[in-house]
């Protein structure tokens, strides 16, 4: 293989430039050939290889386009000023992404945030270009750091970035967004309900219009509700899969949500038998209890503090919304945490039975544990990841939610799994790569416990599991 390095020369990057021959057709400050040869001899190696390099090619080179657009904002900035007399940043910035959008053949809008962001990749945020030009994290992942540090006080912004990009590394955009949030209102809780409360302002529900006759409807809506109803919607799919629906999940929620806002179907019924296309069908059957989980320590739910909560497949929501859906719940199960090591010892009244150790599973991963994988585990199977017919135990130690591919992927023998530590998955690809993928919840040690004269019972100030029905929640701590 021979791969000639291009790289591109920009205001305050003085990076050694690979010798190659010159292209005399590229404009001043490029230099260099890029090649892949020899395609055809490539193993799986040499392919993964090569992908992570051209991912760390794809990465440099959105460092250097977030480079130039802000230089594009500075000579505007300076040439406006330099002819009117004037400071109008506005004006510049304008018309510099004007400029640059139909440089890029990209609309107004998409240009204005491109060359937003380059401005604080060039200035507050350089360890986060530094990490993009390095291909530690891809542009996707820096658009997360800069959205999770907006209103992150300047005296600890620098120290907040370097975690999130760690927290970056291995991670998919998704995961990672999911991480980056907890991991920020975990540090400033008390922005959580301020943001809420703008966020909530902007809900709506909009329609875009596709191909094919199609168009697509999208609500912008409090995380809760969207969840209840995401669930209830999916609870229903899978009783029309019960009942012999040949659609796939997908189109059952379509189906079902349309026809309820259409009034083609009662809210509280759907069919278990007929095709809900059908309008004039009369058989029909009860919704079937959706289930949420609402994770919360027992202090938040008391109003003693305003800790975030957590909402199962969505992440840290806060303590007013929690409480909010807490005094809805029709039952209550308490969960008993080992003060030492975060360890959930039994549900309720019971240690470690199946039901308990499944819906603790369920908060704990999330989504299918396979690298990059989000489908939800309330579609997934909980798989043992040293089988249980080769001595394997059924404890949190050894078990995690796969989806139906992924955990066929594993039993055929193509990836190996392992849990070096309890809820930490460590997966061995086809190829010998070796992946590590973390649980939903972070199971971190809590705070130590007061001194007492008597040593703590696991099950002491226990937090709290509550559930609901039409729809059903559930609440427990967040670790």
């Amino acid at each position: 293989m021979s791969v000639y390095r291009a790289e591109l020369a920009a205001p305050d990057n003085d990076a050694e430039i690979t010798p190659a021959e010159p292209v005399s057709d590229y404009p001043d400050g490029f230099t260099g050939t890029l090649a892949l040869q020899n395609l055809e001899a490539f193993d799986e190696q040499t392919v993964g290889d090569a992908l992570s390099r051209m991912a760390h090619l794809i990465s440099w080179a959105q460092a250097q386009q977030a480079r130039l657009m802000h230089r594009m904002k500075e000579i505007f900035r300076d040439d406006f000023h330099a002819a009117s007399g004037q400071l109008e940043p506005g004006m510049a910035f304008s018309l510099a992404s004007s400029e640059c959008a139909a440089v890029l053949s990209v609309p107004q809008v998409t240009a204005q945030r491109m060359m937003f962001e380059a401005g604080s990749l060039c200035s507050t945020h350089a360890s986060t270009l530094a990490g993009l030009e390095d291909g530690r994290l891809s542009y996707q992942h820096a658009q997360v750091v800069l959205e999770q540090c907006e209103n992150v006080p300047a005296a600890v912004l620098p120290e907040f970035e370097v975690d999130l990009l760690k927290a970056a590394e291995g991670k998919t955009r998704a995961q990672f967004a999911c991480k980056a949030r907890r991991l920020r209102e975990k540090r400033y809780p008390d922005t959580v309900a301020k943001r809420h409360v703008t966020a909530f302002d902007k809900r709506k529900v909009t329609l875009d219009r596709e191909e094919d006759g199609m168009s697509c409807l999208s609500a912008y809506l409090r995380a809760e509700e969207a969840q209840q109803i995401y669930t209830t919607l999916s609870t229903a799919a899978r009783g029309e899969h019960a009942g012999g629906d040949s659609r796939t999940t997908d189109q059952l929620r379509a189906d079902i949500l349309a026809q309820l806002l259409m009034g083609g179907l009662d809210p509280t019924l759907v069919s278990a038998k007929t095709d809900t296309r059908k309008p004039d069908s009369d058989d029909a059957g009860m919704v079937p209890r959706a289930e949420i989980m609402v994770l919360i320590n027992a202090e938040t739910l008391c109003g003693a503090d305003d800790q975030p909560a957590e909402l199962h497949g969505y992440g840290p929501i806060s303590a007013d919304a929690a409480r909010r859906l807490a005094r809805n719940a029709a039952s209550w199960t308490g969960l008993a945490q080992d003060p030492r090591t975060g360890e959930i010892l039994g549900v309720g009244r019971r240690r470690k039975v199946p039901a308990g150790l499944a819906r603790w599973l369920r908060a704990r991963d999330g989504t299918c544990r396979f690298p990059g994988c989000r489908v939800s585990t309330a579609v997934t199977e909980i798989d043992h990841t040293t089988d249980w017919a080769k001595g394997g135990p059924t404890d949190h130690g050894n078990l995690a939610h796969l989806c139906r591919r992924h955990h066929r992927f594993k039993t055929l023998g193509y990836w190996k799994a392992c849990q070096p530590t309890p809820g930490v998955i460590e997966w061995t690809s086809p190829t010998g790569r070796v992946y590590r993928t973390e649980p939903f919840l972070e199971l971190g040690h809590p705070k130590p416990p007061r001194p007492s004269p008597d040593p703590p019972h696991p099950s002491a100030d226990p937090p709290i599991e509550h559930q609901q029905t039409e729809p059903r929640q559930e609440s427990a701590p967040p670790f």
